[in-house]
Formats: structure tokens, sequence, C-alpha cells
């Protein structure tokens, strides 16, 4: 990952395939509507106790082999400790843990887990059901309640690994473009190429724009530890040391969930071998008198009066309106539902 940090003449447009690949694919998707039936409690705390312990243990190693590291390398390397593949021990561990509360778990048996997934299609044939019940417990991450916000797992490992990613492209970026927000665009589009190819389409059939939304806050957190920030770095006798308390309720934002940010589902063939985007369209009207709930109102109420949209979420936002990107509103369940 650091074979061009010192050199000017590799053009940006080769960097993004290499930072990619750096990736061991194996990429999951959420259906947030399986878990509206049984909304997890708030994990927020014990989440936070992982984050902590796993940030201290960063310091210790860089303290130990890089005690002379920069600040912007000791922030990078903060995100590198938790890992930079897809499905990062932190994030296996919490799928295989009982101590967090998530939806779904594997108390409930195969056949019924998935049986009102967006993605499942009726099939004719016994031996086809049962590979849609493998091929969705591949696919479909675990939701938990992170400050009253509805996520996938999977989002815990983006905000680490491809908050890494954005952070590492952007400062190479800004050795050659001396422009922060070129540098930030350039980031993102490191993002959108692994939606549009290899982390999105091809793996699953999905443009998750809540996936790019973690990446971009992994990112945030990263540089914020080397500003006055609430939570930073400071070095002192002992080495780089983390003054206040992480706390992951200041990144995850509405925006992180797939309910509130709808994503793309693209026709055809994926390597799950199950097309989503005319599964989707027949199965989110299923849900249209649940979401019409109080309950589930009230969560859409709570995202309205707390979303802030980043920086990426605006730039996104561009890219639809100029058809660069694909528009995810037809799968949009508050237009589908006040059809």
């Amino acid at each position: 990952l650091y074979t061009f940090h010192h050199s000017k003449k590799v053009p940006m447009k080769y960097l993004l395939p290499i930072f990619i690949l750096n990736f061991v694919v194996s990429a999951g998707e959420v259906d947030q509507y399986l878990a509206w039936n049984h909304l997890p409690n708030d994990e927020s705390h014990y989440l936070n106790k992982l984050f902590n312990a796993e940030i201290q243990s960063a310091l210790d190693d860089i303290n130990k082999n890089h005690s002379d590291c920069s600040c912007e390398e000791a922030a990078g390397k903060i995100l590198k400790h938790f890992g930079i593949g897809l499905n990062t021990p932190l994030e296996k561990m919490l799928k295989d843990s009982q101590e967090i509360d998530k939806y779904p778990t594997n108390q409930i048996h195969i056949s019924e887990r998935y049986k009102r997934s967006i993605f499942r299609r009726d099939l004719p044939f016994e031996k086809g059901e049962k590979f849609q019940d493998y091929s969705l417990n591949i696919q479909i991450d675990e939701v938990v309640n992170i400050g009253g916000i509805y996520i996938g797992l999977d989002k815990l490992t983006h905000f680490t690994a491809s908050g890494y990613l954005y952070y590492k492209i952007y400062m190479l970026a800004l050795e050659q473009l001396d422009s922060e927000e070129a540098a930030k665009r350039m980031a993102i589009s490191m993002g959108i190429y692994g939606e549009k190819n290899i982390l999105g389409k091809i793996p699953s059939g999905v443009f998750s724009f809540a996936d790019l939304e973690s990446n971009y806050q992994g990112f945030q957190f990263a540089l914020s530890l080397c500003k006055s920030d609430s939570t930073y770095l400071k070095r002192s006798g002992k080495g780089w040391e983390l003054k206040g308390v992480f706390d992951l309720r200041n990144y995850v934002n509405p925006f992180w969930d797939e309910f509130f940010n709808t994503s793309y589902y693209y026709d055809g063939f994926n390597l799950t071998l199950m097309p989503k985007s005319e599964a989707v369209l027949q199965n989110i009207p299923h849900y249209c008198l649940k979401f019409q709930s109080k309950r589930i109102q009230g969560i859409f109420d709570f995202y309205n009066r707390v979303a802030d949209p980043s920086y990426s979420v605006k730039y996104l936002r561009q890219l639809i309106e100029k058809g660069e990107l694909p528009d995810p509103s037809p799968f949009d369940i508050r237009t589908i539902c006040n059809e």
C-alpha cells in the first residue's frame, strides 16, 4: 500500500484499482427491513469499549515499533490496525458473539431467517430454495443499533478498512493535486469504483450509498485525530496517546442505514446468482404497512431530525443528478409506499 507514497510521477488513475485490489473480496449486504420486527437494543457502550481497546492496542504497537512516526502516520496506522480487508477480525467476532444484540441471529433456523428478505424470490423447486437460503445466509449481514441508528455490521469494517483507504488516497492526492477538495473527491472515487465493480455490483448486485458514507466517516475520524478535536492524538514522553475517548456515535449517522440512504439494486448477473432489482421491487411493498407503523415512523422522524448530510453525501447527490451514478430513488420505500 505504500509503494507510491513518495512518488509524484504515478498518475492517480492507476492508484484506485491498486488500492481496491488490496481487499480480500467477500462483500456482504444488509436487509434493513428484516430487523424491523426485531429492532436490536442500543449497543453503543459495548462497541465503544471494543473500539477504544483496539485503538489503545494500535497505539501500543505504534509506540513500540514506530515511535518516531508523525501524527498523520499514526492516525493511518490506527485504522490499519483493524484490518484492511472485508470481514475484519472485529466484525467476525461480533457476528459470532452472543453478547451483542443483533438481528438476524443464528438462533433462528436458516429456513426461516430470510423468509421476509427483500432479496428473496419465489422458486418452484426445493433445491433452489435451499440454495437461496444458503446464499442469503452468506450475503446478509446482521443489523445493530448504535445510538438509535440501525446499521449493518459490515459498516464497521467500511468505517475502518475503507476509511483507511480513503485516508491514504487523500494523503497521496494532496501531494499531487494541492487541493483538499480534489483530494477528498479522489478518495470518494475509490469508494465509487468499488461499489460499481468488485465490492458492489459484481459480488452482490448492490450499489450501497450507505457503505460510501461509512467509508467517508472513517476517513473523517483519521483526519480528526490530528486536529484539536474532542478526541485527538498527542505526543507525550510515553509516545502517542489518545486524548479523550473515542465514541462511534460521533460518526454513525442516518446515512449509514440503507432504509434512509437507499441503495441501487442492479438487474442481471452477480456472483450470488441472485439478481436483485426485480426481487427488491416486488418485496418492498410488503413492508409498507410496517413502514407506516408508529414505531418505524418514529425512527424515520428521528433520522430526519439528526441527519446532517456530509460532504460525501452532497457530492454523491450531485453525481446522481448528473447521471454519473445510478439513481436509487425507484427503490426508496418512501416513494414506493406513497404511490
